[in-house]
């Protein structure tokens, strides 16, 4: 099983369907929450579907994201992705009729794991905890743009922890951004609650220079969640990207969701019809309106969430991705 560290946000060196079917998904109950207990699902098979992406900043190498799945991995998870959905069609938990917007709220419990170093430093307060979950449901709740779509998803922290280690805080990744060091998932394994279908949300240091990275879903429990550097969060050093929009952007990943510039020009990108093509160059680093970078109608979504500009760029899902991350959430968290 690879396990491929997923969305890299920017280094601090300064920076599945086409939804032909998941747009017409609907589902088939009043709603779901965290605490559900669904069919349970069968295991998926240990594949390329574990991959984690990260948010990198502006000044990667050429500009370009280095740590997006390639067109492979991408299918590979679609695959996945098209066997879960297929399952919930034939149990009756997902029908082919019903409005997105109309589902009752589904409430994701998440846990908040605040690693500082041995002597107490590093650490972010329980103020900044709320005002990044205030972020986080605000980007979900579609209310930061008007062009935004509002998804089902509300996220509730049910508990904090702090962990003094100056090892742990010092988070890293390998060399080559595919996997976590060993230090970072030993602090993984030994915090992480909850299932699947729980957040972990573990903020640290980040000695490796990333705003925050996150899993796909189907790795191992114990590394499954997303991981923030400490100065992005809200009131945070890390400007342009101290808003908290890393963390609502890693969640994205979380949920199913690829870069806004996967795959570049090439089709199918994303996988999600309603987001233009984007180029995967140093033009996602930067908020210019009028970028046209790809053939296919559209302007390119500078705005999107899943895009790569500073935070006060970043508003807004579509609502093809919130199908997605619902079809996610039902086949691969929820259902598991």
């Amino acid at each position: 099983m690879r396990h491929l560290v997923s969305a890299v946000r920017r280094p601090l060196t300064q920076g599945l369907l086409g939804l032909t079917l998941l747009a017409t998904l609907g589902l088939s109950s009043a709603g779901a929450s965290a605490t559900a207990s669904p069919t349970p699902a069968a295991a998926p098979e240990c594949d390329d579907s574990t991959i984690s992406t990260a948010r990198a900043m502006r000044g990667t190498p050429g500009g370009e994201d280095f740590n997006s799945v390639t067109a492979a991995e991408a299918r590979s998870m679609d695959a996945d992705l098209q066997r879960q959905i297929d399952r919930l069609i034939a149990s009756g938990k997902l029908t082919k009729q019903g409005d997105l917007k109309s589902q009752t709220t589904v409430t994701i419990r998440t846990y908040v794991h605040i690693i500082t170093k041995k002597n107490g430093k590093g650490g972010v307060t329980d103020q900044q905890v709320a005002q990044q979950m205030d972020v986080i449901n605000a980007g979900y709740a579609g209310s930061t743009a008007d062009e935004a779509a509002p998804s089902p998803f509300r996220f509730e922290v049910v508990g904090i922890d702090r962990t003094r280690n100056d090892a742990w805080y010092d988070w890293n990744l390998t060399p080559d951004f595919t996997d976590e060091d060993v230090e970072a998932k030993e602090a993984k394994r030994a915090l992480h609650q909850g299932g699947y279908a729980d957040l972990n949300v573990y903020i640290a240091g980040l000695g490796s220079g990333l705003l925050g990275y996150a899993t796909f879903p189907g790795g191992e429990l114990a590394l499954d969640g997303l991981v923030i550097l400490n100065e992005s969060m809200p009131g945070g050093s890390a400007a342009p990207y101290n808003l908290g929009d890393t963390a609502t952007h890693e969640i994205g990943h979380w949920l199913g969701l690829f870069h806004t510039f996967e795959g570049g020009c090439s089709e199918p990108g994303d996988h999600v019809s309603d987001t233009p093509a984007q180029l995967d160059g140093d033009n996602i680093f930067f908020c210019n309106e009028a970028d046209d970078t790809c053939p296919k109608a559209g302007l390119d979504p500078v705005h999107n969430f899943m895009s790569y500009g500073d935070d006060f760029c970043l508003d807004r899902f579509t609502e093809g991705q919130n199908r997605r991350q619902v079809a996610t959430w039902l086949g691969q968290r929820a259902g598991r």
